[in-house]
């Protein structure tokens, strides 16, 4: 794996065993330290070095967000944010339950933390650049149920400490990441429902390169005491386009193409009557992009986004540009699951810490934005991303150099098309490795076959290493 960054904040050993720990879990594509330690002392490294006192969430997050910010440089990006939780319930007898870390999910009886993850993508191509910021946190019991009672008010963003009020994760997500992202031409939040809050769209665009899109969540009250939603539901449509909706086995709902209607408004938003903060703006300009699914199938609910911009929206074209970037929050859902349940599985992990759990949380989180790395690459034409941008270190690439040869057929369309050493040329070893026969016209490998070849890249890179150094002697 590449090197960590860590600017002198830990010692070598740790930094060492960040490497060995990453480089683990990115191979195995797995959380779990007893499946990923190649030896005993790998095992016993790993535990002590997420449970030591100097590797603190602030220095793993830290790290993340340096390769991130050098990333961006002179690009679009889009910073994506969501929440999540880690729920550990179903290994309660192995954590201590007064454990100072872990605390109380939405359903008050869960044990776990709470996550808010801010990922930077770039605008055009999706290929993720990696965290912008994290923020961790646990709730007591009484702070589980007030969340429950508040679900259906407004929230307000009134401190600058999430463990006071939940609701300033936006809010400091944004800002942290407008720090992070410094570099960038131009930074684009999203935001699902939960973000609509007036105190945070107000104070939205004290940078000249920073707006926002958000899923609307609240009717309110317009200058003209009409009702928002209303509002734009009574404008003309201005175009329209067709939107394939994939099948759901879970909730048994069948694949169709729906067609969309689109209409904008621009409109002043009146403050909330609860708002506690009466120096902020009576009202403030927004423009609502809505699409709405016409001749919906009989029983199915029509599908309607509304989204809140301050984007500029002139014509039909960037009204559906906001709709695709919005589209876009679906990789930070994807990342999660990936995270959470399939492949890294952090809730199954065997650790009894809570600061062990969060450090591992950390890293699986940064390990499934390099995983999503080597998928999204592959509808992204080469040279429009950083070439520079590679999870392997130079050893690595020399193995994966010798197999390319291997992998390579006689023809020129079983050969690797692409330049050495970037991104895409890697991608194409892993999805030959993992299965893949090799051929343009075969459908592109996806994620599974691409962490097949990953595991099977690193089971044969130890024997080329031990080769180089028998060699070497």
């Amino acid at each position: 794996m590449v090197q960590s960054c860590f600017g002198g904040s830990l010692d070598k050993r740790l930094v060492n065993r960040h490497s060995i720990l990453v480089r683990n879990m990115f191979s195995d594509s797995s959380t779990s330290i007893l499946s990923i330690s190649k030896t005993r002392s790998d095992q016993i490294g790993s535990y002590r070095f997420l449970r030591n006192k100097s590797v603190t969430e602030d220095i793993l997050i830290t790290e993340m967000q340096h390769r991130c910010s050098n990333a961006v440089k002179g690009k679009t990006v889009l910073c994506l944010h969501d929440s999540s939780e880690a729920n550990f319930r179903n290994h309660r007898n192995r954590i201590a339950p007064d454990d100072p870390l872990l605390g109380y999910l939405d359903d008050s009886k869960g044990l776990g933390f709470k996550m808010h993850l801010s990922v930077a993508i770039d605008a055009k191509s999706c290929f993720p650049y990696g965290v912008s910021n994290l923020l961790l946190w646990k709730r007591d019991r009484e702070e589980a149920s007030k969340q429950q009672k508040e679900a259906d008010t407004e929230p307000k963003v009134v401190s600058k400490t999430i463990e006071s009020n939940e609701s300033n994760k936006w809010d400091l997500g944004c800002k942290k990441s407008n720090e992070v992202l410094s570099a960038a031409d131009r930074i684009i939040h999203v935001q699902d429902r939960e973000g609509d809050i007036y105190d945070q769209i107000v104070n939205f665009g004290t940078s000249p390169k920073e707006f926002y899109i958000i899923r609307s969540r609240w009717d309110r009250q317009t200058e003209g005491d009409e009702k928002l939603w209303d509002a734009v539901s009574e404008s003309e449509v201005i175009g329209s386009y067709n939107l394939f909706i994939s099948g759901d086995s879970h909730s048994k709902r069948k694949p169709r193409t729906a067609k969309m209607e689109i209409r904008v408004r621009k409109v002043n938003i009146k403050r909330p009557d609860n708002c506690d903060d009466k120096k902020l703006p009576l009202y403030t300009t927004v423009t609502m992009v809505e699409t709405k699914e016409i001749d919906a199938p009989a029983g199915v609910t029509p599908l309607l986004w509304r989204l809140l911009t301050d984007c500029a929206v002139l014509t039909l074209e960037d009204a559906l540009q906001i709709i695709e970037w919005y589209e876009c929050r679906w990789y930070i859902e994807e990342l999660f699951r990936v995270v959470k349940k399939e492949n890294l599985n952090i809730e199954g992990s065997e650790l009894e810490s809570g600061k062990g759990l969060r450090n591992l949380g950390i890293l699986a989180i940064d390990t499934a934005v390099k995983l999503f790395q080597y998928y999204i690459v592959s509808n992204i034409e080469e040279g429009e991303t950083l070439e520079s941008i590679s999870s392997f270190n130079e050893n690595e690439l020399s193995c994966l150099t010798q197999f390319n040869t291997t992998l390579e057929g006689k023809t020129e369309k079983q050969k690797n098309p692409y330049n050495p050493k970037t991104i895409h040329w890697t991608r194409w070893i892993l999805a030959r490795l993992g299965g893949w026969k090799g051929y343009k016209s075969q459908r592109k490998a996806g994620m599974t076959t691409i962490i097949k070849g990953i595991e099977r890249f690193y089971l044969i890179y130890e024997g080329f290493m031990i080769g180089k150094d028998v060699c070497t002697r």
